[in-house]
């Protein structure tokens, strides 16, 4: 699960944990949004005999939607590629947040 860092006078940052919900998203964009940054895990890894394989974390699309949710700033995503289950890459990534026009928010390494 993800978790949330604030502070007075200090930015809002969440760190979406391994998570595949936009619920929970959402319920951290109620309790503490808008956010200033967010460090989103993405990549949409895939386990074939875990959740009948459904991704584990968030998928491009569902990593745009939850920086909208949240009212993200600024967009760290993480896990977006290196291993074998992931199913997809940070094109994948750019993509889907060029598409829902929040590709200015990524903060790419």
């Amino acid at each position: 699960m993800g978790f949330v860092l604030t502070a007075q006078d200090l930015p809002t940052v969440y760190v979406s944990g391994d998570n595949a919900s936009l619920d929970v998203v959402r319920d951290v964009a109620e309790r503490f949004g808008p956010v200033d940054a967010t460090v989103l895990f993405a990549g949409a890894p895939r386990v074939k005999d875990v959740f009948d394989g459904a991704p584990l974390v968030l998928d491009s699309a569902m990593a745009a939607e939850a920086a909208q949710i949240l009212g993200a700033r600024a967009v760290v995503p993480v896990h977006v590629d290196s291993w074998d289950h992931f199913s997809e890459n940070r094109d994948d990534l750019v993509a889907a947040f060029t598409a829902a026009g929040l590709a200015d928010r990524l903060r790419l390494g």
